[in-house]
């Protein structure tokens, strides 16, 4: 998998570096005619690199749409110019002081619309400051003011152009054939996780059994990431426009959705795993391989199997083998039954439950229409809110980077507005981490073009050969941790506007020069950013932590109201349902600002964020958002035959309601330490609620101070699991005892063997996250 991704990268650096052959040699060599609209080969170099290097893994029907995006662009461009040219005036717009107003007032305009794409805000951006700064130069006395704007849209068509040619070239690179090979090598992965699987099953010790654990997770890691890049195929498809039948016909399916329920499976069968107290199991390999035979057949139909989609495993649940031990091993024979497809039974039976529930649903569904409308106006103005606050940030950037790139050295004005247009994005971003990373991918180029101007000096025709293996190199560093998109785009324009270009003045002026106009649009960008959006990472994690803790709460709440209803309605599910994607877009919010907050310096007198903490704690956010689906999943199964089940709910809802009460308290003090930034109010807060070790100062106090009652604790779940195995234990005696069908009296006891180990792992994982919250690791 490691030497594909390397060969796809070559191939991307390759067609990367044909794209900018293609303008280097017309801006060079082209025909007379050509050139003289192209007269800014800088902004084609700049619109290639955009094209190729803000995007990780471009196909044909991405670069089409940024070829869609540029002419949307230049269009928007051209019309602002010409209004601003026929109100204001050429000579006035080439005033140092009137110009850097026209560019922040067209930059809020280009900005505001949400409709737009990033890129092409970026390009409108170039194109902007290009125009404007051209006026400055030639202090307003340009001889087709007309033209100017045009051979601006010229040089950026050329960009575009050579990137749909670099793309088509030596065969087209299509978003579906990158979509297939991406589901293979999920396929691949998901079955080199299975086989392992089955190592871990059959393991000699615990020990063994932890290392397989761990290379399961960084293959499943690796799952995550195609997943990923298999839906992001499948959304360019649309823009590819397929001729034949078959290729239609790929495009109407969407297998990210069935290889996601895939994943969703997988990370339930490892989670099984991973509760296991003990190995070996009491298991056969051959009875493991017939076991997980169902789960291969899903992942890859074409491979042979012996194992028929009517055939039943034929395991039967018996009273006298349960035992809180064996409920990891029921989950995890649940989860392959989910894989073949099974309990229809009872989604059979709970048919005419779910029509009876539709009914009673509709009555609300019509009263909450009002509130929806209420929720879409105030969101409606919340996106106008953020819209106005992005077009300022980009106004003001882009207004303050002209304006000092001009007082600095007016005919080498460009450069500082032109590294704001290509940094800004719509949301948050590491500031200072991709500063950083611009600044030296500029220095690099510079040295880089510097270094190959001296040895081609007596050759000058063929400088911009060097350029080649430079541009790959720059697609490699597009992709490494330390200089990522940032680094890897500035250092390819660098090289490119020192090597692909001529009648710039001296190499090392130019070079220098435009290393101090880049450093003063980073500082203008910089500031931008921290005008509008001065919170730290490390704070809104803290703040977004808080919110996962309060989803986590409504969850559980749901479950206790789900354990109250004797017919299990499905008004009641789907509202557990609806709190769980609550819980997951907080925790999917919770990762973004922890790995931006890695990336922050430290500030003294401020506490600083325990990363290694949080992630731990994202994955107890994780696990508990899976484990919520797979409890609707188990309950919306046992709703068919709940009326004859005879399961003593009460007790669990005694249990769970007991379980909601310790944690509630718990989880009001503990939001009010995790937001605390101060690290001396943070001693205090911690010594008056008497805790000794707290996540966010990563110090232990030696002052004896008895513990916090911390609510539920691991004893709590461990008590409901042997309290869940003796109702079950009942409950599989009447089973018995009242049905005659074989099946149905095995899958209902595997439904609820696997609630169990669900309910109690998410307690579990609940006092895990409260223990990892209050307690250094």
């Amino acid at each position: 998998m490691r030497d594909t991704a390397w060969l796809e990268r070559l191939g991307l650096a390759l067609r990367t570096a044909m794209a900018c052959l293609i303008v280097s040699l017309t801006t060079l060599y082209g025909p007379k005619p050509l050139r003289h609209f192209t007269t800014f080969p800088a902004f084609s170099y700049l619109t290639t690199i955009l094209i190729w290097l803000s995007d990780a893994e471009p196909t044909y029907g991405e670069v089409l749409k940024c070829c869609a995006d540029v002419f949307y662009a230049t269009f928007q461009t051209i019309a602002i110019v010409l209004v601003s040219v026929l109100v204001v005036g050429p000579a006035l717009l080439g005033n140092g002081l009137v110009a850097p107003v026209a560019v922040a007032l067209a930059s809020f305009i280009v900005a505001f619309p949400v409709s737009t794409s990033l890129l092409t805000k970026r390009i409108a951006f170039g194109q902007i400051v290009v125009v404007y700064v051209t006026f400055v130069v030639f202090n307003g006395e340009v001889a087709h003011v007309v033209m100017l704007p045009v051979h601006v849209a010229g040089s950026t068509a050329l960009g575009a152009i050579a990137s749909l040619i670099a793309v088509l070239l030596p065969f087209p690179r299509l978003a579906h054939s990158q979509m297939s090979k991406g589901c293979k090598l999920y396929a691949e992965n998901a079955l080199e996780r299975l086989n392992m699987f089955v190592e871990i099953m059959m393991a000699r010790d615990n020990t063994t059994a932890q290392v397989l654990l761990a290379r399961a997770a960084s293959l499943s890691a690796a799952a995550k990431n195609t997943l990923k890049n298999i839906k992001i195929h499948h959304e360019r498809m649309v823009w590819e426009r397929p001729d034949t039948r078959f290729l239609r016909r790929k495009q109407k399916l969407d297998p990210g959705e069935k290889l996601h329920a895939t994943e969703f499976l997988m990370r339930g069968l490892e989670l099984a795993l991973g509760s296991c107290s003990s190995f070996p199991q009491n298991m056969s390999s051959d009875e493991l391989t017939r076991l997980l035979e169902g789960p291969r057949t899903h992942i890859a139909p074409r491979s042979e199997s012996t194992l028929k989609s009517q055939d039943s495993l034929g395991w039967h649940l018996e009273a006298g083998s349960l035992s809180t031990a064996a409920l990891p091993v029921c989950f995890f024979r649940y989860c392959v039954e989910l894989f073949r497809g099974d309990f229809l039974s009872l989604r059979q039976d709970s048919i005419s439950v779910n029509r009876s529930n539709t009914e009673e649903e509709t009555l609300p569904e019509n009263e909450g229409l009002s509130m929806a409308r209420k929720v879409w106006d105030i969101l409606c103005v919340w996106m106008a809110r953020e819209r106005f606050v992005f077009a300022f940030k980009c106004s003001i950037s882009l207004g303050l980077a002209v304006l000092f790139g001009i007082m600095y050295n007016k005919k080498n004005g460009y450069w500082s507005g032109l590294t704001v247009a290509i940094s800004l994005v719509s949301g948050r971003q590491a500031t200072l981490t991709v500063a950083n990373s611009r600044l030296q991918g500029t220095a690099m180029g510079s040295v880089y073009g510097l270094i190959c101007c001296s040895v081609f000096q007596r050759l000058e025709e063929f400088r911009f050969l060097p350029l080649l293996p430079w541009i790959i190199l720059a697609v490699f560093m597009r992709h490494s941790k330390v200089y990522g998109q940032p680094g890897g785009v500035t250092a390819a324009i660098a090289a490119l506007l020192i090597l692909g270009r001529r009648n710039y003045g001296a190499p090392t002026e130019f070079a220098i020069a435009r290393i101090v106009e880049a450093s003063i649009g980073l500082l203008c960008f910089v500031f931008g950013e921290i005008l509008v959006t001065p919170a730290r990472a490390a704070t809104l994690a803290r703040t977004e932590l808080s919110h996962c803790l309060d989803a986590l709460l409504d969850c559980i709440q749901s479950l206790v109201l789900c354990s109250e209803q004797k017919n299990q309605k499905t008004s009641v599910v789907a509202d557990l349902r609806k709190r769980q994607a609550k819980l997951k877009s907080h925790v999917e919010a919770l990762e973004r600002f922890t790995a931006e907050a890695l990336t922050e310096p430290k500030i003294p007198f401020l506490c600083p964020l325990n990363t290694v903490s949080y992630y731990k704690l994202l994955g107890s956010f994780s696990k508990i958002s899976d484990l919520c689906l797979y409890v609707c999943d188990g309950l919306k199964n046992l709703s068919g035959v709940q009326p004859t089940l005879g399961f003593p709910w009460d007790t669990i809802t005694h249990e769970l309601r007991a379980f909601q009460e310790k944690l509630h308290p718990t989880v009001k003090c503990l939001k009010e330490i995790a937001l605390t930034k101060s690290q001396a109010r943070l001693q205090k807060e911690l010594q008056k609620r008497k805790i000794c070790h707290d996540v966010e100062a990563g110090t232990t106090s030696n002052d004896n101070y008895s513990y916090m009652d911390l609510g539920p604790s691991q004893a709590d779940a461990e008590r409901f699991s042997v309290s869940f195995v003796m109702l079950l234990k009942e409950a599989t005696d009447k089973i018995s005892d009242n049905t005659a069908d074989e099946v149905l009296k095995s899958e209902t006891a595997l439904c609820l063997s696997s609630l169990g180990f669900c309910i109690s792992r998410l307690m579990q994982e609940t006092i895990c996250i409260m223990t990892e919250i209050t307690h250094t690791t």
